[in-house]
């Protein structure tokens, strides 16, 4: 599963990334921070819906 593994990679990168533009917007304030922190929530969920999805079909070999 080389392309599972291609994928993980550039979710990390993609957090690397964001975590590296948070720290260049250190005058936010709370309001926005909570927001930007609601939104990497929401991407590490939807990115745990989308291996689920993954290795669903990998058993059904599709």
């Amino acid at each position: 599963m080389e392309h599972k593994k291609e994928l993980e990679d550039l979710n990390k990168k993609s957090l690397e990334k964001f975590d590296e533009y948070l720290r260049t917007k250190a005058n936010l304030d709370k309001e926005h921070h909570e927001k930007l922190n609601a939104a990497k929530n929401k991407w590490q969920s939807s990115w745990t819906d989308f291996m689920d999805v993954l290795m669903y079909l990998e058993k059904l070999e599709i």
